[in-house]
């Protein structure tokens, strides 16, 4: 009982926030037709109007969510005697139910996509999928198969977007004050500032490394996305395990 009731606090936690980032989104794929309809503009040049990776929206909302998802919870499951396992096994949980239920409502997004393009409205739309590994030459991703794909890809990369930002603000929960402001901004200077000094400086070897690592882990040049749902399912475990880590000897803090 105590389990099933953790489960859906956290879900309802999530509830409002993902029925209002769902009626935003759909409220702009429905305002794109218009903006077609009444720009002179377009209708006169015969431009397209590209509608691309509006699918890393919900990425970035679950990131989002991910990093507000642990201390009102935690609190809750420790003053009702449910255990850090518990609550934890539950918030991963949680954490796939969200992927999956973000992941259809990206193939809707597909669905309508596919309904509003044509050359003829000036209206294109490409999934997050075709963009990353579909290019000149190759075989696109089309009917059942960009969908099914897509599911399974956008799934793999929302858990792992939820699993990064439960991370980071468990790390930032374990942290005092000071140990905060460090972090962030010796992680701001070193990322923004040294980093990108230090590349210019050898010709832009450190992009270019960064650049073929995300390549090859996400099987960009390969044209593959199951290289990339392996990579993600991997850093989640790893993410999630460190998570784990943290959490278990956690106590409750003013």
């Amino acid at each position: 009982m105590k389990l099933n009731a953790i489960y859906k606090y956290q879900l309802v936690d999530h509830r409002n926030a993902v029925l209002i980032f769902c009626a935003v989104i759909l409220a702009v794929m429905a305002l794109v037709p218009m903006e077609i309809t009444f720009s002179s503009d377009i209708l006169t040049t015969n431009q397209s109007s590209q509608i691309a990776g509006l699918d890393m929206a919900p990425a970035v909302f679950l990131f989002i969510c991910g990093l507000n998802a642990f201390k009102e919870n935690f609190l809750f499951a420790l003053q009702n005697g449910i255990s850090r396992k518990s609550l934890f096994v539950n918030r991963i949980s949680v954490a796939v139910t969200l992927a999956v239920a973000m992941a259809l409502f990206s193939l809707l997004l597909l669905a309508l996509g596919k309904l509003i393009e044509s050359p003829a409205s000036g209206i294109a739309y490409s999934s997050l999928l075709s963009m990353i590994y579909q290019s000149t030459g190759t075989v696109p991703f089309s009917g059942l198969s960009e969908y099914l794909v897509s599911f399974l890809f956008l799934t793999v990369l929302f858990i792992a977007a939820q699993t990064l930002g439960y991370f980071i603000t468990v790390a930032l929960y374990r942290m005092n004050k000071k140990q905060k402001i460090s972090y962030i901004v010796g992680f701001y200077i070193v990322v923004f500032v040294v980093l990108p000094i230090i590349d210019m400086f050898i010709s832009g070897q450190i992009s270019t490394i960064l650049l073929k690592f995300l390549d090859i882990s996400m099987g960009i040049s390969a044209h593959n996305p199951f290289i990339g749902m392996f990579s993600l399912l991997i850093f989640s475990i790893i993410a999630t395990g460190l998570t784990w880590i943290l959490i278990r000897k956690t106590g409750v803090k003013n």
